[in-house]
Protein backbone atom coordinates (compact mmCIF):
# COMPACT_ATOMS: atom_id res chain seq x y z
CA UNK A 1 0.00 0.00 0.00
CA UNK A 2 1.70 3.29 -1.17
CA UNK A 3 1.78 6.23 1.54
CA UNK A 4 -1.32 8.11 0.18
CA UNK A 5 -3.54 5.42 0.49
CA UNK A 6 -1.98 4.43 3.69
CA UNK A 7 -2.85 8.04 4.69
CA UNK A 8 -6.32 8.10 3.96
CA UNK A 9 -7.76 5.36 5.29
CA UNK A 10 -5.87 6.27 8.63
CA UNK A 11 -8.30 9.72 8.49
CA UNK A 12 -11.44 7.64 7.79
CA UNK A 13 -10.50 5.16 10.76
CA UNK A 14 -9.52 8.81 12.84
CA UNK A 15 -12.64 10.90 11.48
CA UNK A 16 -15.12 7.85 11.87
CA UNK A 17 -14.17 7.07 15.80
CA UNK A 18 -13.81 10.85 16.64
CA UNK A 19 -17.62 11.04 15.04
CA UNK A 20 -19.05 8.06 16.84
CA UNK A 21 -17.36 9.50 20.69
CA UNK A 22 -18.89 13.08 19.56
CA UNK A 23 -22.12 10.99 18.94
CA UNK A 24 -22.08 9.56 22.09
CA UNK A 25 -21.25 12.75 23.77
CA UNK A 26 -17.63 12.40 24.73
CA UNK A 27 -15.27 15.65 23.77
CA UNK A 28 -13.32 15.62 20.75
CA UNK A 29 -11.07 18.71 21.45
CA UNK A 30 -7.72 16.42 22.33
CA UNK A 31 -7.79 14.51 18.83
CA UNK A 32 -5.85 15.37 15.89
CA UNK A 33 -6.77 19.31 14.51
CA UNK A 34 -7.20 17.64 11.35
CA UNK A 35 -9.76 14.98 12.31
CA UNK A 36 -11.59 17.57 14.46
CA UNK A 37 -11.59 20.23 11.69
CA UNK A 38 -13.18 17.16 9.39
CA UNK A 39 -16.00 16.09 12.32
CA UNK A 40 -16.55 19.73 12.90
CA UNK A 41 -17.46 20.28 9.01
CA UNK A 42 -19.16 17.03 9.09
CA UNK A 43 -21.83 18.32 12.17
CA UNK A 44 -22.34 21.74 10.53
CA UNK A 45 -23.67 20.23 7.10
CA UNK A 46 -25.30 17.53 8.80
CA UNK A 47 -26.12 18.61 12.58
CA UNK A 48 -29.19 16.04 13.25
CA UNK A 49 -26.78 12.52 12.41
CA UNK A 50 -27.85 9.59 14.66
CA UNK A 51 -25.73 7.01 13.27
CA UNK A 52 -22.50 6.70 11.27
CA UNK A 53 -21.22 3.61 9.52
CA UNK A 54 -17.55 3.19 7.97
CA UNK A 55 -16.49 1.56 4.48
CA UNK A 56 -14.12 -0.79 6.56
CA UNK A 57 -16.99 -2.51 8.51
CA UNK A 58 -17.99 -3.51 5.01
CA UNK A 59 -16.95 -7.20 3.21
CA UNK A 60 -15.55 -5.07 -0.25
CA UNK A 61 -14.74 -1.39 1.35
CA UNK A 62 -13.51 0.03 -2.00
CA UNK A 63 -16.52 -0.55 -3.17
CA UNK A 64 -18.55 1.38 -0.59
CA UNK A 65 -17.98 4.93 0.33
CA UNK A 66 -16.14 6.44 2.96
CA UNK A 67 -18.80 6.89 5.61
CA UNK A 68 -22.18 6.58 5.66
CA UNK A 69 -24.44 8.90 7.79
CA UNK A 70 -27.67 7.60 9.27
CA UNK A 71 -29.98 11.04 10.00
CA UNK A 72 -32.66 11.00 12.62
CA UNK A 73 -34.84 11.31 9.50
CA UNK A 74 -33.72 8.29 8.68
CA UNK A 75 -32.20 9.64 5.18
CA UNK A 76 -28.74 8.19 4.11
CA UNK A 77 -26.00 10.29 3.64
CA UNK A 78 -22.79 9.09 1.41
CA UNK A 79 -19.64 10.88 2.27
CA UNK A 80 -16.40 10.47 0.72
CA UNK A 81 -13.40 12.16 2.65
CA UNK A 82 -9.69 13.48 0.84
CA UNK A 83 -6.90 14.49 3.22
CA UNK A 84 -3.89 16.34 1.31
CA UNK A 85 -1.39 19.12 2.64
CA UNK A 86 -1.86 22.37 1.67
CA UNK A 87 -3.73 23.13 -1.49
CA UNK A 88 -2.30 20.39 -3.17
CA UNK A 89 -5.19 18.10 -5.82
CA UNK A 90 -6.61 15.31 -4.67
CA UNK A 91 -6.91 12.42 -6.45
CA UNK A 92 -10.40 10.54 -6.30
CA UNK A 93 -9.57 7.28 -7.51
CA UNK A 94 -6.28 5.50 -8.51
CA UNK A 95 -7.56 2.54 -10.73
CA UNK A 96 -5.54 -0.17 -12.64
CA UNK A 97 -5.18 -0.17 -16.00
CA UNK A 98 -6.32 -4.07 -16.71
CA UNK A 99 -9.81 -3.23 -14.63
CA UNK A 100 -11.25 0.28 -14.88
CA UNK A 101 -13.51 -0.21 -18.35
CA UNK A 102 -15.12 -2.87 -16.18
CA UNK A 103 -15.31 -1.03 -12.81
CA UNK A 104 -16.20 2.17 -14.14
CA UNK A 105 -18.13 2.01 -17.48
CA UNK A 106 -19.69 -1.55 -16.78
CA UNK A 107 -18.22 -2.79 -20.22
CA UNK A 108 -16.46 -6.39 -19.77
CA UNK A 109 -16.17 -5.83 -23.88
CA UNK A 110 -14.57 -2.60 -23.83
CA UNK A 111 -11.66 -4.07 -20.93
CA UNK A 112 -11.32 -7.09 -22.97
CA UNK A 113 -10.12 -5.20 -26.36
CA UNK A 114 -8.08 -2.70 -24.23
CA UNK A 115 -6.30 -5.84 -21.86
CA UNK A 116 -5.65 -7.82 -25.28
CA UNK A 117 -3.85 -4.46 -26.58
CA UNK A 118 -2.22 -3.80 -23.75
CA UNK A 119 -0.55 -6.89 -23.42
CA UNK A 120 0.67 -6.63 -27.33
CA UNK A 121 1.99 -3.19 -26.63
CA UNK A 122 3.30 -3.81 -23.36
CA UNK A 123 5.53 -6.61 -24.83
CA UNK A 124 6.43 -4.12 -27.80
CA UNK A 125 7.62 -1.53 -25.07
CA UNK A 126 10.06 -4.03 -23.32
CA UNK A 127 11.24 -5.52 -26.78
CA UNK A 128 11.83 -1.92 -27.58
CA UNK A 129 13.66 -1.06 -24.65
CA UNK A 130 15.77 -4.62 -24.86
CA UNK A 131 17.03 -3.33 -28.20
CA UNK A 132 19.26 -0.84 -26.72
CA UNK A 133 21.58 -3.12 -25.11
CA UNK A 134 21.46 -6.37 -27.56
CA UNK A 135 20.02 -7.60 -31.18
CA UNK A 136 18.26 -10.95 -29.23
CA UNK A 137 15.17 -11.39 -30.04
CA UNK A 138 14.39 -14.72 -28.64
CA UNK A 139 12.86 -13.78 -25.23
CA UNK A 140 9.61 -15.96 -25.57
CA UNK A 141 7.35 -14.51 -22.40
CA UNK A 142 6.36 -11.19 -20.89
CA UNK A 143 8.33 -12.50 -17.59
CA UNK A 144 11.44 -12.91 -19.87
CA UNK A 145 11.15 -9.51 -21.26
CA UNK A 146 11.33 -7.68 -17.78
CA UNK A 147 13.61 -9.41 -16.04
CA UNK A 148 15.84 -8.11 -19.17
CA UNK A 149 14.73 -5.02 -18.75
CA UNK A 150 15.07 -4.69 -15.27
CA UNK A 151 18.40 -5.97 -15.04
CA UNK A 152 19.61 -3.36 -17.98
CA UNK A 153 17.12 -0.10 -16.09
CA UNK A 154 16.35 -0.54 -12.60
CA UNK A 155 15.09 2.55 -12.98
CA UNK A 156 13.84 5.03 -15.84
CA UNK A 157 16.35 7.36 -18.01
CA UNK A 158 16.72 9.68 -20.45
CA UNK A 159 17.90 6.67 -22.91
CA UNK A 160 14.57 4.87 -22.23
CA UNK A 161 11.91 7.98 -21.31
CA UNK A 162 10.77 8.38 -24.87
CA UNK A 163 9.76 4.38 -24.89
CA UNK A 164 7.89 5.26 -21.93
CA UNK A 165 6.19 8.32 -23.55
CA UNK A 166 5.37 6.31 -26.54
CA UNK A 167 3.55 3.27 -24.76
CA UNK A 168 1.78 5.89 -22.59
CA UNK A 169 0.75 7.94 -25.44
CA UNK A 170 -0.41 4.71 -27.68
CA UNK A 171 -2.44 3.06 -24.72
CA UNK A 172 -4.05 6.83 -24.32
CA UNK A 173 -4.62 6.73 -28.16
CA UNK A 174 -6.59 3.26 -27.79
CA UNK A 175 -8.62 4.34 -24.50
CA UNK A 176 -9.99 6.99 -26.76
CA UNK A 177 -10.50 5.02 -29.65
CA UNK A 178 -12.71 2.66 -27.44
CA UNK A 179 -13.97 5.71 -25.65
CA UNK A 180 -15.29 7.85 -28.91
CA UNK A 181 -16.98 4.19 -30.38
CA UNK A 182 -18.86 3.73 -26.65
CA UNK A 183 -20.07 7.65 -26.93
CA UNK A 184 -21.61 7.20 -30.65
CA UNK A 185 -23.41 4.37 -29.47
CA UNK A 186 -25.03 5.89 -26.89
CA UNK A 187 -24.40 3.19 -24.31
CA UNK A 188 -24.49 5.14 -21.28
CA UNK A 189 -21.18 3.64 -19.98
CA UNK A 190 -19.34 6.72 -19.86
CA UNK A 191 -21.87 8.80 -18.41
CA UNK A 192 -22.20 6.33 -15.25
CA UNK A 193 -17.91 6.47 -15.18
CA UNK A 194 -18.55 10.82 -15.06
CA UNK A 195 -20.87 10.03 -11.84
CA UNK A 196 -18.59 7.19 -10.55
CA UNK A 197 -15.60 9.14 -10.53
CA UNK A 198 -17.13 12.57 -9.21
CA UNK A 199 -19.25 11.10 -6.79
CA UNK A 200 -22.20 12.46 -7.63
CA UNK A 201 -24.28 10.64 -5.24
CA UNK A 202 -22.28 11.65 -2.01
CA UNK A 203 -20.72 14.28 0.12
CA UNK A 204 -17.23 15.08 -0.53
CA UNK A 205 -15.05 16.34 1.81
CA UNK A 206 -11.71 17.37 1.47
CA UNK A 207 -8.98 18.32 4.64
CA UNK A 208 -6.18 20.43 4.20
CA UNK A 209 -3.37 19.93 6.67
CA UNK A 210 -1.40 23.11 7.32
CA UNK A 211 1.97 23.14 9.60
CA UNK A 212 3.04 26.39 11.31
CA UNK A 213 0.60 29.54 12.13
CA UNK A 214 -2.39 28.15 9.60
CA UNK A 215 -5.17 25.95 11.41
CA UNK A 216 -5.71 22.93 9.15
CA UNK A 217 -9.27 22.96 7.68
CA UNK A 218 -12.00 20.70 6.35
CA UNK A 219 -13.95 21.89 2.87
CA UNK A 220 -16.61 20.51 0.50
CA UNK A 221 -16.10 20.03 -3.18
CA UNK A 222 -19.04 21.01 -4.90
CA UNK A 223 -19.94 20.25 -8.71
CA UNK A 224 -22.33 22.15 -10.75
CA UNK A 225 -23.10 19.70 -13.10
CA UNK A 226 -26.66 18.71 -15.18
CA UNK A 227 -26.06 15.56 -16.38
CA UNK A 228 -29.58 16.29 -19.08
CA UNK A 229 -27.07 18.47 -20.73
CA UNK A 230 -24.57 15.37 -21.79
CA UNK A 231 -21.03 14.49 -21.22
CA UNK A 232 -18.03 14.91 -23.27
CA UNK A 233 -14.43 13.05 -23.98
CA UNK A 234 -11.50 15.02 -24.63
CA UNK A 235 -7.60 14.34 -24.83
CA UNK A 236 -4.83 15.91 -22.82
CA UNK A 237 -1.31 16.09 -23.64
CA UNK A 238 0.08 12.97 -24.20
CA UNK A 239 -1.13 10.89 -21.78
CA UNK A 240 -4.37 11.80 -20.26
CA UNK A 241 -8.20 11.68 -21.18
CA UNK A 242 -10.88 13.81 -20.23
CA UNK A 243 -14.52 13.20 -19.47
CA UNK A 244 -16.21 16.47 -18.85
CA UNK A 245 -20.37 18.18 -18.45
CA UNK A 246 -19.91 21.93 -19.14
CA UNK A 247 -17.07 22.91 -17.57
CA UNK A 248 -16.79 20.29 -14.48
CA UNK A 249 -14.47 17.30 -15.76
CA UNK A 250 -12.49 14.70 -14.52
CA UNK A 251 -9.02 13.76 -15.88
CA UNK A 252 -7.89 10.01 -16.10
CA UNK A 253 -3.79 9.63 -16.96
CA UNK A 254 -2.12 6.41 -17.77
CA UNK A 255 1.70 5.87 -15.48
CA UNK A 256 4.13 3.57 -14.11
CA UNK A 257 3.22 2.91 -10.77
CA UNK A 258 7.27 3.64 -10.21
CA UNK A 259 10.14 1.71 -12.23
CA UNK A 260 10.57 0.42 -16.10
CA UNK A 261 8.96 -3.16 -15.36
CA UNK A 262 5.93 -1.33 -12.92
CA UNK A 263 2.48 -1.75 -12.99
CA UNK A 264 0.00 0.60 -14.97
CA UNK A 265 -2.07 2.70 -12.72
CA UNK A 266 -4.33 5.47 -14.05
CA UNK A 267 -4.39 8.62 -12.29
CA UNK A 268 -7.45 10.78 -11.95
CA UNK A 269 -8.22 14.14 -11.22
CA UNK A 270 -10.79 16.94 -11.12
CA UNK A 271 -10.38 19.71 -13.50
CA UNK A 272 -12.08 22.90 -14.83
CA UNK A 273 -12.46 22.70 -18.54
CA UNK A 274 -11.75 25.96 -20.45
CA UNK A 275 -14.56 28.05 -21.31
CA UNK A 276 -14.54 28.81 -25.08
CA UNK A 277 -13.11 32.43 -23.85
CA UNK A 278 -10.20 31.29 -22.23
CA UNK A 279 -9.86 28.65 -25.19
CA UNK A 280 -9.91 31.48 -27.71
CA UNK A 281 -7.26 33.25 -25.25
CA UNK A 282 -4.75 30.34 -25.15
CA UNK A 283 -4.67 29.58 -29.09
CA UNK A 284 -4.02 33.50 -29.61
CA UNK A 285 -1.23 33.43 -26.96
CA UNK A 286 0.33 30.21 -28.66
CA UNK A 287 -0.29 31.73 -32.04
CA UNK A 288 1.44 34.81 -31.02
CA UNK A 289 4.52 32.80 -29.61
CA UNK A 290 4.70 30.88 -33.01
CA UNK A 291 4.51 33.99 -35.41
CA UNK A 292 7.30 35.43 -33.01
CA UNK A 293 9.71 32.35 -33.86
CA UNK A 294 9.11 32.82 -37.19
CA UNK A 295 9.71 36.64 -37.41
CA UNK A 296 12.88 35.47 -35.49
CA UNK A 297 14.29 33.94 -37.72
CA UNK A 298 18.14 32.77 -37.11
CA UNK A 299 19.30 29.70 -39.88
CA UNK A 300 21.95 27.28 -39.13
CA UNK A 301 23.83 24.81 -41.80
CA UNK A 302 22.41 21.54 -41.57
CA UNK A 303 22.22 18.53 -44.54
CA UNK A 304 18.93 17.07 -43.81
CA UNK A 305 16.47 20.16 -44.95
CA UNK A 306 14.15 17.92 -46.52
CA UNK A 307 12.79 16.18 -42.89
CA UNK A 308 13.07 20.27 -41.91
CA UNK A 309 11.04 21.52 -44.75
CA UNK A 310 8.64 18.51 -43.78
CA UNK A 311 8.44 19.10 -40.04
CA UNK A 312 7.90 22.86 -40.80
CA UNK A 313 4.90 22.23 -43.33
CA UNK A 314 3.31 19.89 -40.59
CA UNK A 315 3.79 22.81 -37.76
CA UNK A 316 2.41 25.71 -40.50
CA UNK A 317 -0.84 23.90 -41.27
CA UNK A 318 -1.82 23.31 -37.84
CA UNK A 319 -1.28 26.94 -37.22
CA UNK A 320 -3.23 28.25 -40.16
CA UNK A 321 -6.18 25.46 -39.25
CA UNK A 322 -6.00 26.90 -35.43
CA UNK A 323 -5.42 30.38 -36.55
CA UNK A 324 -9.22 30.03 -39.06
CA UNK A 325 -10.44 27.80 -36.07
CA UNK A 326 -9.61 29.66 -32.36
CA UNK A 327 -12.19 27.78 -30.35
CA UNK A 328 -10.43 24.34 -30.90
CA UNK A 329 -9.56 22.74 -28.13
CA UNK A 330 -5.88 21.50 -28.61
CA UNK A 331 -4.69 18.46 -27.16
CA UNK A 332 -1.31 19.64 -26.63
CA UNK A 333 -0.71 23.35 -27.11
CA UNK A 334 3.01 23.12 -27.17
CA UNK A 335 4.25 20.70 -29.58
CA UNK A 336 3.49 22.54 -32.59
CA UNK A 337 5.98 25.89 -31.89
CA UNK A 338 8.11 23.26 -30.17
CA UNK A 339 8.42 21.78 -33.74
CA UNK A 340 9.09 25.31 -35.82
CA UNK A 341 11.64 26.09 -33.08
CA UNK A 342 13.29 22.84 -33.40
CA UNK A 343 12.99 22.83 -37.38
CA UNK A 344 12.67 26.58 -38.64
CA UNK A 345 16.62 27.58 -38.62
CA UNK A 346 17.58 24.48 -40.95
CA UNK A 347 15.07 26.04 -43.52
CA UNK A 348 16.28 28.98 -45.61
CA UNK A 349 13.82 32.25 -44.56
CA UNK A 350 12.30 32.48 -48.11
CA UNK A 351 11.05 28.57 -47.77
CA UNK A 352 10.01 29.23 -44.71
CA UNK A 353 7.53 32.45 -45.68
CA UNK A 354 6.53 30.35 -48.67
CA UNK A 355 5.38 27.25 -46.52
CA UNK A 356 3.96 29.98 -44.79
CA UNK A 357 1.71 31.46 -46.76
CA UNK A 358 1.06 28.29 -48.92
CA UNK A 359 -0.89 26.70 -45.38
CA UNK A 360 -3.54 28.94 -46.41
CA UNK A 361 -4.32 27.37 -50.16
CA UNK A 362 -4.09 23.91 -48.11
CA UNK A 363 -6.22 24.53 -45.03
CA UNK A 364 -9.04 25.47 -47.69
CA UNK A 365 -8.19 22.36 -49.89
CA UNK A 366 -8.64 20.30 -46.70
CA UNK A 367 -12.07 22.54 -45.60
CA UNK A 368 -12.94 21.53 -48.55
CA UNK A 369 -12.19 18.04 -48.55
CA UNK A 370 -14.32 17.87 -45.20
CA UNK A 371 -17.38 19.99 -46.23
CA UNK A 372 -17.65 17.93 -49.04
CA UNK A 373 -17.58 14.77 -46.99
CA UNK A 374 -19.28 15.95 -44.39
CA UNK A 375 -21.32 18.31 -44.93
CA UNK A 376 -21.85 20.93 -41.58
CA UNK A 377 -18.88 19.70 -39.37
CA UNK A 378 -17.09 21.28 -35.88
CA UNK A 379 -13.63 20.64 -35.36
CA UNK A 380 -13.37 19.52 -31.27
CA UNK A 381 -9.76 18.83 -31.23
CA UNK A 382 -6.68 19.42 -32.92
CA UNK A 383 -3.44 17.12 -32.50
CA UNK A 384 -0.07 17.04 -33.81
CA UNK A 385 1.10 13.04 -34.18
CA UNK A 386 5.55 12.71 -34.05
CA UNK A 387 6.44 9.87 -36.53
CA UNK A 388 8.26 7.53 -34.09
CA UNK A 389 4.92 7.20 -32.04
CA UNK A 390 2.92 5.58 -35.22
CA UNK A 391 3.34 1.81 -34.54
CA UNK A 392 0.50 0.79 -37.19
CA UNK A 393 2.39 0.76 -40.44
CA UNK A 394 -1.10 1.96 -42.04
CA UNK A 395 -1.57 4.58 -39.75
CA UNK A 396 0.49 7.61 -41.45
CA UNK A 397 -0.95 10.60 -39.75
CA UNK A 398 0.62 13.73 -39.30
CA UNK A 399 -2.12 15.38 -37.92
CA UNK A 400 -5.49 14.38 -35.90
CA UNK A 401 -8.58 16.13 -36.10
CA UNK A 402 -11.49 15.06 -33.79
CA UNK A 403 -14.99 16.43 -35.63
CA UNK A 404 -18.36 16.55 -33.83
CA UNK A 405 -20.94 16.17 -36.06
CA UNK A 406 -24.41 14.66 -35.06
CA UNK A 407 -23.59 14.48 -31.75
CA UNK A 408 -21.38 11.66 -32.58
CA UNK A 409 -16.93 12.00 -32.63
CA UNK A 410 -15.18 11.09 -36.28
CA UNK A 411 -11.35 11.06 -36.44
CA UNK A 412 -10.15 12.56 -39.93
CA UNK A 413 -6.34 11.72 -39.85
CA UNK A 414 -4.31 13.61 -42.52
CA UNK A 415 -0.67 12.37 -43.90
CA UNK A 416 1.20 16.08 -44.82
CA UNK A 417 4.08 16.62 -47.64
CA UNK A 418 5.89 19.29 -48.89
CA UNK A 419 6.95 19.75 -52.14
CA UNK A 420 8.60 22.29 -53.76
CA UNK A 421 6.58 21.70 -56.64
CA UNK A 422 4.68 19.72 -58.90
CA UNK A 423 7.35 16.90 -59.46
CA UNK A 424 4.86 14.73 -57.44
CA UNK A 425 6.79 12.10 -56.04
CA UNK A 426 6.40 10.99 -52.87
CA UNK A 427 9.10 9.44 -50.42
CA UNK A 428 6.27 7.13 -48.60
CA UNK A 429 8.23 4.26 -46.47
CA UNK A 430 11.76 2.77 -46.16
CA UNK A 431 10.98 -0.67 -45.33
CA UNK A 432 13.61 -3.79 -44.91
CA UNK A 433 14.01 -5.73 -47.69
CA UNK A 434 13.06 -8.53 -45.53
CA UNK A 435 9.56 -7.14 -44.37
CA UNK A 436 8.64 -6.19 -47.89
CA UNK A 437 7.21 -10.06 -49.19
CA UNK A 438 6.32 -10.86 -45.55
CA UNK A 439 2.84 -10.17 -43.97
CA UNK A 440 3.26 -7.02 -42.76
CA UNK A 441 2.93 -5.60 -46.70
CA UNK A 442 2.43 -8.18 -49.72
CA UNK A 443 2.69 -11.44 -47.73
CA UNK A 444 3.79 -13.77 -50.83
CA UNK A 445 7.37 -15.13 -49.02
CA UNK A 446 10.84 -13.70 -48.45
CA UNK A 447 14.02 -13.05 -49.82
CA UNK A 448 15.89 -14.06 -47.43
CA UNK A 449 17.29 -16.84 -49.43
CA UNK A 450 18.37 -14.68 -52.29
CA UNK A 451 19.94 -11.93 -49.49
CA UNK A 452 22.03 -14.72 -47.89
CA UNK A 453 23.66 -16.17 -51.41
CA UNK A 454 24.32 -12.05 -52.66
CA UNK A 455 26.21 -11.14 -49.78
CA UNK A 456 28.25 -14.36 -49.78
CA UNK A 457 29.07 -13.25 -53.21
CA UNK A 458 29.68 -10.17 -52.66
CA UNK A 459 31.93 -10.52 -49.23
CA UNK A 460 33.55 -13.12 -51.62
CA UNK A 461 34.83 -10.35 -53.46
CA UNK A 462 32.59 -12.21 -56.94
CA UNK A 463 30.02 -9.14 -57.23
CA UNK A 464 30.31 -5.25 -56.31
CA UNK A 465 27.97 -3.03 -54.27
CA UNK A 466 25.45 -2.06 -57.70
CA UNK A 467 25.16 -5.77 -59.22
CA UNK A 468 24.22 -6.68 -55.81
CA UNK A 469 21.08 -4.45 -55.92
CA UNK A 470 20.59 -5.98 -59.25
CA UNK A 471 20.56 -8.79 -58.59
CA UNK A 472 18.37 -8.50 -55.83
CA UNK A 473 16.07 -5.95 -57.49
CA UNK A 474 15.55 -8.61 -60.04
CA UNK A 475 14.33 -11.33 -57.78
CA UNK A 476 12.09 -8.94 -55.89
CA UNK A 477 10.62 -8.23 -59.54
CA UNK A 478 10.28 -11.66 -60.35
CA UNK A 479 8.74 -12.54 -56.91
CA UNK A 480 5.69 -9.69 -57.32
CA UNK A 481 4.89 -10.80 -61.31
CA UNK A 482 3.46 -14.23 -59.92
CA UNK A 483 1.45 -12.28 -56.95
CA UNK A 484 -2.04 -12.16 -56.79
CA UNK A 485 -3.58 -8.85 -57.64
CA UNK A 486 -5.33 -8.99 -53.89
CA UNK A 487 -1.14 -9.53 -52.85
CA UNK A 488 -0.38 -6.75 -54.51
CA UNK A 489 -3.25 -4.46 -53.39
CA UNK A 490 -2.90 -5.49 -49.65
CA UNK A 491 1.29 -4.53 -50.15
CA UNK A 492 0.40 -1.14 -52.12
CA UNK A 493 -2.08 -0.07 -49.33
CA UNK A 494 0.52 -0.95 -46.68
CA UNK A 495 3.13 0.85 -48.46
CA UNK A 496 0.66 3.95 -49.04
CA UNK A 497 -0.78 3.80 -45.89
CA UNK A 498 -4.62 4.41 -44.94
CA UNK A 499 -4.64 8.12 -43.74
CA UNK A 500 -5.62 11.25 -46.42
CA UNK A 501 -2.58 12.78 -47.87
CA UNK A 502 -2.43 16.66 -48.15
CA UNK A 503 0.64 18.05 -50.59
CA UNK A 504 1.28 21.38 -50.07
CA UNK A 505 3.40 22.93 -52.98
CA UNK A 506 5.30 25.29 -51.57
CA UNK A 507 7.30 27.25 -54.41
CA UNK A 508 3.94 27.36 -56.42
CA UNK A 509 1.17 27.94 -53.52
CA UNK A 510 -0.82 25.40 -54.17
CA UNK A 511 -1.91 22.51 -52.57
CA UNK A 512 -3.97 18.70 -53.35
CA UNK A 513 -5.86 16.18 -51.38
CA UNK A 514 -5.92 12.81 -52.65
CA UNK A 515 -7.55 9.52 -51.14
CA UNK A 516 -5.24 6.29 -52.41
CA UNK A 517 -6.13 3.94 -50.11
CA UNK A 518 -8.13 2.30 -52.22
CA UNK A 519 -6.97 0.41 -55.80
CA UNK A 520 -9.53 -0.74 -57.52
CA UNK A 521 -8.20 -1.12 -61.10
CA UNK A 522 -5.18 -3.69 -61.98
CA UNK A 523 -1.98 -3.37 -61.19
CA UNK A 524 0.78 -4.27 -63.42
CA UNK A 525 4.54 -4.33 -62.71
CA UNK A 526 7.71 -3.28 -64.67
CA UNK A 527 10.96 -5.35 -63.26
CA UNK A 528 13.82 -3.45 -63.02
CA UNK A 529 12.60 -0.63 -64.24
CA UNK A 530 12.99 2.22 -65.25
CA UNK A 531 16.78 1.15 -64.39
CA UNK A 532 17.99 -2.28 -63.07
CA UNK A 533 17.37 -1.28 -59.07
CA UNK A 534 13.66 -0.47 -59.73
CA UNK A 535 10.75 -2.67 -59.48
CA UNK A 536 7.36 -0.02 -60.21
CA UNK A 537 3.94 -1.20 -59.82
CA UNK A 538 1.22 1.02 -61.76
CA UNK A 539 -2.22 1.29 -61.96
CA UNK A 540 -5.32 3.54 -62.96
CA UNK A 541 -3.66 3.76 -66.70
CA UNK A 542 0.05 4.69 -65.56
CA UNK A 543 -1.43 7.70 -63.10
CA UNK A 544 -0.21 6.54 -60.43
CA UNK A 545 3.01 4.35 -59.90
CA UNK A 546 4.82 3.05 -56.84
CA UNK A 547 8.60 2.56 -57.56
CA UNK A 548 10.75 0.40 -55.22
CA UNK A 549 14.58 0.98 -55.23
CA UNK A 550 16.88 -1.50 -54.11
CA UNK A 551 19.63 0.24 -51.05
CA UNK A 552 21.89 -0.23 -48.88
CA UNK A 553 21.30 1.52 -45.73
CA UNK A 554 25.26 2.50 -45.10
CA UNK A 555 27.56 4.23 -47.83
CA UNK A 556 29.74 1.90 -49.65
CA UNK A 557 32.58 2.51 -47.58
CA UNK A 558 30.85 0.53 -44.82
CA UNK A 559 31.12 -2.75 -47.05
CA UNK A 560 28.14 -5.04 -46.69
CA UNK A 561 25.17 -3.07 -44.71
CA UNK A 562 21.32 -4.00 -44.36
CA UNK A 563 18.90 -3.53 -47.28
CA UNK A 564 16.29 -1.26 -47.51
CA UNK A 565 13.68 -0.25 -50.19
CA UNK A 566 13.36 3.13 -51.23
CA UNK A 567 9.69 3.62 -51.80
CA UNK A 568 8.61 6.51 -54.32
CA UNK A 569 4.96 7.05 -55.16
CA UNK A 570 4.25 9.01 -58.03
CA UNK A 571 0.78 10.46 -59.49
CA UNK A 572 -0.20 12.20 -62.22
CA UNK A 573 -1.82 15.80 -60.88
CA UNK A 574 -3.95 17.96 -62.89
CA UNK A 575 -3.79 21.46 -62.18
Amino acid sequence: MNISRKTGDEHVKNVYQALKDYLIGNSIQDILETTRATVEYIIQLYPNIKEVQSKFETEKPDLNPDLRLILKSHKEVKVNLFYTKGKKAIQPKNPGAKSFFKRYFLSEKMQMLFNDYFAQEYDFYLQSIIKTKECEDGYKSTTDLKKKVKYYYPEFTSEIEPFRRHFLFRLREYCFDLLKKEYNEVNGGIEYAFKEFLMLDSTIIITRQYDGNKSSYAEEVRFNVDIANGVNIYKVGNDKIGIRCGEEAFTIRFKFESIPTSSIKLATGYKKFPSEKSIIGKNRRTISKFESIINNHEPIKSENISNAIGKCNEAMIYYQLLKNNLEINQVDSNEYCTMLGKYSPIVPFTDLLALQEASKITIHKISEYLKNKYGVYKIDSIQLVPDSYLKNRLNTADLQLILFIDNKYIEEAFSLKALSNKSTTLNVKNPGIGQILGPQYFNIGDLSDIVSETKNLFLQGVIDHQNSLKKISQELGQQLVLASQANLRKGVQSILGNSVVVLTFYKQNDSKVLEYNDVESEIFILKQHPRPTHTTLYWNDKQEQLSLRVKFSGGQSKGWSSLKLACGFKISIKN
